[in-house]
């Protein structure tokens, strides 16, 4: 677990809160089919876990934040499973997937991704949920493979440059010197954020934006409820910068969730409705419902 202060950044950023009583399941050898799970091969003598049900296309690919794994999934992938095919994974190094050689980036990452898919014949178009960390993954693959991308749904994720605009806030004699260590457990962060920090426009493509409403048990046990009141407002700007890389958007705020919104204890069915919605946009080549017309009610609310 990451010590309290980098939480500031790759918790609440990154999404590497810890699975409170998970236990995790070994890889099974089967081939990759509707409810099996199994390490898949990557080149190099290495292999990713991927965890795949339903049937159907466009085939869902969860990104969780990080250091997460396919755990952090287990809320919503059974119910969006019934949709279509969705595919959860563990990055090189964490869950089940062994370690990647030195340090590696998003790019690295996307590359892996991109084998992964190929390998276990998860053929296109694919709509990437992105959380957190995985968010920047998810609008770089977009960005990057336009032709297999059919839609993106970013929950919770990091937004454009967010360490470098956090970091920003503090008084130089309150960033704590782990805030300015570009790698973290063999990820380099910084590099990871530079080249999402590219990525300016996904065309029409189906973009869903969610937003929690709650970072305060994440950010008041750190900062004082000043500094605390001025991250939630640049955190509310990225995300509406992130809503904005796409002309067939929808952002909705999970108001009562925490970064966690995937999860039983935040508001699961809001992802699902979400990456429903984009899914059935990416099959019927249509645009985006309003955010309205799929969200209601006083636990949520629309700001596109």
């Amino acid at each position: 677990m990451l010590p309290v202060l980098l939480a500031f950044v790759l918790v609440v950023g990154c999404g590497g809160r810890g699975q409170r009583g998970v236990t995790t399941r070994p890889p099974s050898p089967g081939p990759v089919s509707e409810g099996v799970s199994r390490l898949v091969s990557v080149g190099g003598g290495r292999s990713l876990y991927l965890d795949c049900v339903g049937s159907g296309n466009p085939t869902v690919v969860l990104e969780a934040g990080f250091p997460g794994n396919t755990l952090n999934w287990r809320d919503v992938q059974p119910e969006l499973g019934r949709t279509t095919r969705t595919c959860a994974y563990d990055r090189a190094g964490l869950g089940h997937s062994p370690p990647m050689p030195g340090v590696h980036d998003a790019q690295d990452e996307i590359d892996d991704l991109q084998r992964l898919l190929v390998t276990a014949h998860l053929e296109p178009p694919y709509v990437l949920v992105g959380h957190s960390y995985g968010g920047i993954l998810a609008r770089l693959f977009a960005s990057q493979h336009p032709d297999e991308a059919a839609g993106v749904v970013l929950v919770d994720a990091r937004g454009r440059d967010a360490t470098r605009r956090q970091v920003a806030l503090l008084p130089k004699s309150q960033v704590p010197p782990v805030l300015a260590t570009p790698v973290q457990d063999g990820v380099d962060v910084a590099a990871s954020e530079a080249l999402a920090s590219r990525v300016r426009s996904l065309g029409a493509t189906p973009l869903a934006v969610i937003t929690a409403g709650r970072h305060d048990e994440d950010w008041g046990r750190l900062l004082s409820p000043g500094f605390a009141r001025t991250f939630d407002r640049l955190w509310a700007t990225m995300q509406d910068e992130l809503t904005a890389l796409s002309s067939n958007h929808l952002h909705v705020v999970a108001l009562r969730s925490d970064h966690f919104v995937q999860r039983v204890d935040g508001q699961p069915d809001v992802v699902i409705r979400a990456v429903q919605a984009v899914v059935r946009a990416a099959r019927d080549h249509t645009r985006l419902p309003p955010c309205r017309q799929l969200f209601s009610g006083a636990d949520v609310s629309c700001r596109s």
